[in-house]
């Protein structure tokens, strides 16, 4: 027994080390885990113990190798359905516990007794439930009736005392024998039946929005032969007539006096159709009185019942909802572990079960462990059997997640589960949308208030874990690290826009504005609103505060936000691009590496990485400076080309000469020096030159001059710029046929050299492929190659968007600040004890205002927007998400729905 124990003790051991090495061999947010497709073979009479152990190792998804049989032919039918019945029943204590507000217990899953020694007990706990809610409800009716009869003592003695009028007459009473049976209950017919007269009477309770339509048709049967008369009563009263019988309605109490008996039956028939309680009003007022004593005295023993069923009622809840948990914890655990069984196939002639299941690969020798450990704790004279099997079926998708990437992974997950082994945009996810978020929300304080809100939920972490919340608190708490990475590239962004609440922010104390005509002195550190200085330092970081006062500001942001649009657009677009690279070099698949993603990175790169590289340069050159383009020849600034008409040109007129260029400048004042260079064979030299570039007309010369003044001009050219985008064009043109043509013809090379070499696949659940179609395969191909070059100019122009809400963002900001608080808080020329207040008032509009609109309506809008690029823009370069997303048979499951309850 020592030897066993130390055996136990040096296996419990391993299982530790083995967890703890595979928290750190989790794996990461970049691929799936590999998993491995395991075949165990266990006796029968230890299927279940295996089971369970399997369940509360939760790492292991059971492949249904009874696929094709119902679930009705399965071994495990009758425990299944034993187990749904005691489902059903838990369900039905559930009901009673929550209509009662009793607290549940909590739930110890270290030791929980086995679900046949708690069946009796379910069962008889739910029947004494039964009974005594049963009893519950019939002494409500039986109470409400009394209720309902003192009521009609009251009320109808009220009529008779406001109507006297009527005449001292003596009031007939009704025989019992047509009583309801709620009159029944209450034993009342000992105060016996009064001796019939000329006029008699009908009063009852009904409901009140029956009592008009009642007293319409009272009036209507009886010819105006009855006198209906009807008073509110005091307080809601039980609906009895109700599904389910405990529901509180008002209620009117009524009248009806008429003469002779065969209105009597009528009226009480009509009343009963109504859904009324008739009662007994008595004729005397002794009896009257006495009546009234009795019907009190009743309703106080009845409501001495009532407590002390509800005593009993309340103790044996509270000591139910404290084995609850545990009780739906064994229920739910034994109905999985007969499902899984029932995914298993059975040897008769072995006498053993066969299961088949996905692990992942570093978490393989954590099984191992758990069934020695399994089969020792058990006395199992044989062990469970683990076999590594090859296998061509897909294996499910498993991602660890952290608290901090969940959220950015339910974002992937909620387009598509990565397929197996894909790259996962979670990965970048984390930080590419908060990015984009940031681009469009760009503002220092709207930034730092919603990363305040996102810290703020990250602070309740240890408080909230593991409870059930609101539907919207629950939402943004699971995204709570979205929302901290949000605001804060909302702040960085802000930084860069130089924004806060729509003010300019001067954090770096501002730069030096030097006066042009005087350059030794210097403008005031205050913003110049005239044109005498202009910026002599660089603001050290992003956009100089004085931008924000200068006429041309709208300009200068659109053309800035948008390129920036662009350049972010194309990079991520590019990133997606390669990541579709890494995806063909995992799966090895070589055709799509040469005739994929080569023509699709020439085609990419070749137009809309070139509009990249020429915002980039654009921005890098100091288009004013007097000495003039680097890289030119001959001296003087050059005026900056529009990049619009540059990229039309690349299209409409790639082998025109380029005159107003971007880079490569040759720039000629004298034709004589443009034709010792040897630049003649351009068209626009020769053009411009056409004395000096005629080597036939010697001792000649012409000059670049204009037509109209006649004074010198220069002539500029970039032969280097027309080469390298004529090769570009041609690149992406080509690189067209290249992605659409080859992928269809080696597939069907593939699939042809394979028909010669088939062999016997093993049983793929029927699954069967179907033959090769070369015409679905080109279709295929095409439908790609037309989404990628159009998606191409369609998702470029969409991160436009970025550009719009950033736009719109600052304007209606701006619009806020300007309109209510400065413009109303502070310009209006009030007195000093009025400014205050209108001060105060203004500010809290505007706080209110930018609240709702910036921080809640945009900040959705910027969510949205930027989910969208992350699905569309950039996942459809790379992914695929069709994969199966990793549904391990776990126990801790269970746990966490019984903690929510």
């Amino acid at each position: 027994s020592t030897s066993r124990a130390q055996l136990l003790a040096g296996v419990h051991r391993g299982a530790r080390r083995n967890v703890s090495r595979s928290a750190v061999n989790m794996g990461s947010l970049w691929r799936s885990q590999e998993m491995e497709m395991i075949q165990m073979i266990v006796q029968n009479d230890a299927a279940h113990v295996i089971i369970e152990a399997l369940g509360k190792l939760g790492i292991c998804e059971f492949r249904d190798l009874n696929a094709g049989t119902s679930l009705y032919k399965r071994s495990f039918v009758d425990e299944v359905r034993k187990c749904e019945d005691l489902a059903r029943i838990m369900r039905t204590i559930q009901e009673v516990l929550q209509e009662n507000s009793v607290p549940l217990g909590v739930l110890d899953s270290n030791t929980v007794p086995l679900l046949v020694a708690l069946e009796p007990t379910i069962v008889q706990t739910a029947e004494e439930i039964k009974g005594l809610k049963e009893s519950q409800d019939m002494l409500k009716k039986n109470h409400n009736s009394l209720v309902e009869q003192s009521n009609v003592l009251l009320l109808g003695k009220e009529i008779y005392q406001t109507h006297a009028s009527i005449g001292q007459v003596t009031v007939a009473t009704a025989s019992v024998a047509d009583r309801m049976a709620s009159v029944e209950l209450m034993s009342l017919s000992e105060f016996g039946a009064g001796t019939s007269s000329m006029l008699g009477q009908v009063a009852g309770m009904i409901n009140r929005e029956h009592t008009a339509s009642l007293e319409r048709v009272v009036f209507r049967a009886t010819r105006g032969n009855a006198v209906f008369k009807s008073m509110p009563a005091p307080a809601p009263l039980l609906d009895t007539n109700a599904k389910g019988g405990g529901e509180f309605v008002d209620k009117d109490f009524f009248m009806v006096f008429f003469a002779g008996e065969v209105l009597k039956d009528k009226i009480s028939k009509i009343s009963s159709y109504f859904g009324a309680s008739l009662y007994r009003f008595p004729e005397t007022t002794a009896d009257h009185n006495e009546m009234t004593d009795e019907v009190a005295r009743r309703i106080g023993e009845s409501q001495e019942v009532m407590d002390r069923g509800s005593e009993v009622m309340r103790e044996l809840l509270v000591g139910v909802g404290v084995s609850y948990p545990t009780w739906s914890y064994v229920c739910s655990k034994e109905k999985m572990s007969y499902d899984a069984l029932n995914m298993c196939t059975f040897d008769i002639k072995r006498h053993v079960f066969i299961a088949e299941m996905w692990v992942p690969k570093v978490r393989y020798i954590e099984v191992e462990a758990a069934l020695r450990a399994t089969a020792l704790d058990n006395g199992l004279d044989t062990r469970p059997i683990m076999n590594k099997i090859e296998t061509t079926l897909t294996p499910p998708t498993h991602i660890p997640v952290t608290s901090f990437s969940l959220g950015f992974q339910a974002l992937v997950n909620t387009y598509g589960t990565p397929r197996y082994r894909e790259c996962n945009p979670g990965a970048f996810c984390c930080i590419m949308f908060p990015f984009l978020f940031g681009i469009m929300f760009g503002d220092f304080g709207h930034g730092f208030l919603l990363a305040c809100f996102g810290f703020w939920l990250q602070s309740k972490e240890k408080e909230w874990e593991g409870k059930t919340l609101n539907d919207m608190v629950q939402m943004c708490y699971g995204g709570r690290y979205v929302i901290m990475l949000n605001g804060l590239f909302g702040m960085y962004v802000g930084l860069c826009y130089n924004e806060a609440f729509a003010f300019p922010m001067n954090f770096f104390g501002g730069t030096r504005w030097m006066a042009i005509n005087e350059p030794d002195e210097f403008c005031s550190p205050e913003w110049s609103k005239d044109g005498g200085c202009f910026q002599a330092e660089m603001y050290p970081m992003g956009i100089d505060p004085i931008w924000h006062r200068t006429t041309n500001k709208i300009t200068f942001f659109n053309s800035y936000k948008m390129k920036i649009s662009i350049v972010v657009g194309v990079l991520q677009m590019t990133v997606g691009i390669v990541l579709s690279l890494l995806n063909h070099l995992c799966y090895r698949d070589w055709k799509k590496v040469f005739f994929q993603f080569i023509p699709e990175f020439v085609f990419f790169q070749g137009i809309f990485g070139y509009l990249v590289f020429t915002i980039l340069y654009k921005w890098s050159v100091d288009w004013t400076s007097a000495d003039g383009v680097p890289h030119i020849v001959g001296a003087g600034p050059e005026p900056a080309p529009s990049l619009l008409t540059l990229l039309i040109n690349m299209f409409m007129a790639p082998t025109t000469d380029i005159t107003v260029p971007l880079y490569g400048h040759l720039c000629f004042t004298d034709c004589a020096v443009a034709k010792e260079g040897g630049y003649c064979s351009i068209a626009s030299v020769l053009e411009a030159c056409p004395v000096s570039c005629d080597s036939a007309i010697a001792g000649l010369k012409d000059t670049l001059a204009d037509a109209a003044s006649g004074m010198e001009t220069k002539l500029c050219v970039s032969p280097l710029q027309q080469s390298i985008q004529f090769a570009l064009l041609v690149a992406a043109f080509i690189a067209v046929p290249f992605l659409l043509f080859p992928i269809p013809f080696i597939q069907l090379y593939q699939h042809k050299q394979s028909a010669k070499y088939k062999e016997l696949a093993e049983d793929d659940e029927g699954d069967d492929e179907g033959g090769f179609s070369f015409g679905d395969a080109f279709i295929h191909q095409a439908i790609h190659t037309i989404e990628f070059v159009l998606g191409s100019i369609s998702n470029t122009a969409s991160y436009l968007r970025l550009w719009a809400l950033s736009l719109a963002h600052s304007q209606l900001a701006e619009l806020f600040k300007d309109m209510i608080l400065v413009g109303a808080g502070l310009n209006l020329g009030l007195g000093p004890k009025l400014q205050w207040i209108m001060t105060f008032i203004c500010f809290g509009a505007w706080a209110i205002i930018s609240f709702v609109v910036l921080m809640v309506m945009e900040n959705l809008s910027s969510f949205l927007h930027a989910l969208r690029l992350q699905w569309v823009e950039f996942q459809n370069k790379f992914f695929y998400g069709d994969g199966q997303k990793y549904s391990p048979f776990d126990f801790e499951k269970l746990k966490k729905s019984a903690d929510e309850e």
